[in-house]
C-alpha cells in the first residue's frame, strides 16, 4: 500500500447524494476512503442503498466500512420502509434491558441487508444536566449504571448480528449545556469525576470503537482544542489510561465545535498527530480532497506523523476488515410486519405518565376545549424529522375532539406565549403539546400563564422529559420523541387503548 493509499484509509467521508456522480467518483477515487458515511441525503430505500454501497465499492475496487447514525429515535437515518426503533431514553422508560437488544438486533439486521456495516451508535453520554441542549433523549437516562446496561444491550446485539458499535461522544457530553454541532462546550470537572460518572460506559461497554467529540476539558488539557485534537483525551486518556485498544473515530471534523477555530486540515494534522485513527468530514468533497493531499505532505516531512500513519493504519485497517467480513442476508426482512410490531410494542411500554388528576386519562374528548401544539424543531441539526409541523397526533385528536389548533414555534418569545394564553378559553381541558419547552423562555411562560386559567390542563412533552417538571405542569404524558411509533403510543394512551406504563429514566430535578 503507498502513501496516497496509506492516508485515504484514514479517512471517513459522506457523499452528496443517493447515486455516485462523476464529481462523487472524482472525489472517492482522489479520496480512497477507508470508510464511508450515510446520512438521510443518500437514502430512498433499501433496493438503492444496496445498489450505492456496491458502486462505492466498485469504484474504490476494496470494500470500505460504511457507517451510519442510526441511534433510534429522533437520530435515525433509515426510516421509509424500515423498522424505526423509539430512542434510547425511550427504551430506558420501558424499565426492560431486554428491549435495547430487542430493538437493536433489529436495526442491525436491517442494516447487514443493505451493506451497513457500522453503527455510530449507541450514545452513552450521561445525561446528568436537564439543560443539556444536545443529547437528552438521545442517551439512556442519567445514571451510569442505567446507560451501561441499555448500551452494552445494544452493543451485543449490534455484534451477534455483524455490524461495528461505537459509543459516542468520549469524554462524555451529557454535564454541558453547549451544543457541539454549533459551538465547543467545556466540561471542566477533574479526572476523580470523570471517573465515576461519564467515563464509566467507557470502561465497562465494550465496542469496536470510540467517537471523540468536540469539548475542552481545562482540568485535563493545556491548550484550549477540542478533545478531538488534543493528545491528553486522544493518547493519554483514552489509551493510556483505559486502555483502550480500539478505533478511536472523531466526530465530525466540519462541526463548529471544531471549525469555529481551526481549519479543516488544522483538524487532520492535530488529530491525527495526538492520536485520532479516523479523520471524519462528512461534507463539501472539496474540504475533503484538499485536506488530503495537505496532510499528506506534512506527512512527508515528519517522522512522528509517518509513526502515527502506521499506528492508525493498523487500527483501521483491522477494524475495516471485520466489518466487511459479514455476509449481506436479504432485504426481504426489512420492515417486516414483526419487526413493526415489535418497535410498537416498546415504544408503547416506554409511554409514562405523571398525573395529580388520574381522571384526565383516557382523554374525556367532549371535555377538550382548546389543542396548543408546538410547531416541532431540529434543535440539533444531526435530526432527521417525520413531522417538522405540527405534530400528526396533535391534529389527529383535534378531528377526534372537533378542537381549534392554535401552533406556535419552539422557541416563540415570552409576549407571544402571554398573548396566546391571554386568549385561551376558561374552561374544560387545554391539551398542549411541546418540545423541550424546560430550554425556552417562551414555552415555560406559556405552560405557566395556561395553568393560571380555569379549567384543566394536560401537557404532552414530545421530547425532553423535564417539561413535567417546568412550574405550572401537574398532569404530563412523556413520549422521549416524536417518531410516529411514539405518536401512535400517545394516540392509545389518550384513548385508553393501553395504559402508561413506562417510568420515568431520570431523577427529578431540583430545578429546570
Amino acid at each position: 500500500m503507498n502513501l496516497d493509499e496509506a492516508v485515504g484509509r484514514l479517512f471517513l467521508i459522506g457523499i452528496p447524494g443517493p447515486e455516485i456522480d462523476s464529481d462523487t467518483e472524482k472525489t472517492l477515487v482522489q479520496v480512497k476512503p477507508g470508510a464511508v458515511i450515510l446520512f438521510s441525503k443518500n437514502i430512498v430505500d433499501a433496493a438503492q442503498v444496496r445498489a450505492l454501497v456496491d458502486e462505492i465499492e466498485r469504484v474504490l475496487g476494496y470494500k470500505p466500512a460504511i457507517a451510519i447514525d442510526q441511534e433510534g429515535g429522533i437520530v435515525s437515518r433509515l426510516r421509509e420502509g424500515f423498522s424505526v426503533s423509539p430512542g434510547a431514553m425511550a427504551i430506558a422508560a420501558t424499565n426492560r434491558v431486554e428491549n435495547s437488544f430487542l430493538a437493536g438486533s433489529i436495526m442491525a439486521r436491517e442494516m447487514r441487508a443493505i451493506g451497513v456495516n457500522w453503527n455510530l451508535a449507541p450514545v452513552v453520554d450521561v445525561n446528568c444536566n436537564p439543560k443539556n441542549p444536545g443529547i437528552g433523549v438521545r442517551s439512556f437516562g442519567d445514571s451510569p449504571e442505567q446507560v451501561i446496561s441499555y448500551a452494552r444491550a445494544f452493543v451485543d446485539a449490534m455484534s451477534e448480528n455483524g455490524v461495528m458499535s461505537c459509543l459516542k461522544h468520549f469524554p462524555g457530553k451529557g454535564r454541558v449545556d453547549v451544543d457541539a454541532h454549533l459551538d465547543l462546550p467545556v466540561l471542566d470537572v477533574p479526572l476523580s469525576t470523570l471517573d465515576s460518572e461519564e467515563l464509566r460506559p467507557f470502561k465497562e461497554v465494550p465496542a469496536d470503537s470510540i467517537m471523540p467529540s468536540h469539548i475542552f476539558m481545562p482540568q485535563l488539557q493545556v491548550r484550549r482544542v477540542p478533545a478531538s485534537m488534543s493528545r491528553e483525551i486522544l493518547t493519554d486518556l483514552a489509551r493510556d489510561y483505559l486502555k483502550y485498544q480500539g478505533v478511536l473515530v472523531a466526530d465530525d471534523l466540519g462541526m463548529g465545535g471544531v471549525s469555529n477555530y481551526f481549519k479543516p486540515e488544522e483538524a487532520a494534522i492535530e488529530g491525527l498527530k495526538n492520536g485520532m485513527d479516523y479523520l471524519t468530514y462528512c461534507h463539501e468533497p472539496e474540504i475533503q480532497r484538499r485536506v488530503k493531499k495537505i496532510l499528506i505532505k506534512e506527512i512527508e516531512r515528519s517522522s512522528e506523523l509517518e509513526g502515527r500513519l502506521q499506528q492508525s493504519l493498523s487500527r483501521v485497517e483491522r477494524f475495516r476488515m471485520k466489518a466487511v467480513s459479514s455476509a449481506r442476508v436479504s432485504l426481504e426482512g426489512i420492515g417486516s410486519p414483526e419487526s413493526l410490531e415489535t418497535m410498537q410494542e416498546i415504544s408503547d411500554n416506554s409511554i409514562t405518565a405523571i398525573l395529580n388528576d388520574r381522571s384526565l386519562l383516557p382523554l374525556p374528548v367532549s371535555d377538550v376545549s382548546t389543542i396548543f401544539a408546538v410547531r416541532l424543531s431540529r434543535l440539533v441539526q444531526v435530526e432527521d424529522g417525520p413531522q417538522k409541523g405540527v405534530p400528526a397526533v396533535a391534529r389527529e385528536i383535534a378531528q377526534i375532539t372537533d378542537s381549534p389548533v392554535v401552533d406556535f414555534a419552539p422557541n416563540l418569545t415570552v409576549d407571544e406565549a402571554a398573548r396566546i394564553a391571554a386568549s385561551a378559553p376558561g374552561k374544560g381541558i387545554k391539551l398542549i403539546f411541546t418540545e423541550n419547552a424546560h430550554l425556552h423562555d417562551g414555552q415555560r411562560e406559556l405552560l405557566f400563564r395556561l395553568s393560571q386559567r380555569t379549567g384543566r390542563m394536560l401537557v404532552i412533552a414530545l421530547r425532553n422529559p423535564y417539561d413535567a417538571f417546568v412550574n405550572g405542569v401537574k398532569n404530563c404524558i412523556l413520549s422521549y420523541g416524536y417518531e410516529a411509533v411514539s405518536q401512535k403510543s400517545i394516540m392509545k394512551v389518550l384513548k385508553g387503548t393501553i395504559v402508561a406504563e413506562g417510568k420515568l429514566p431520570v431523577k427529578i430535578p431540583q430545578e429546570v
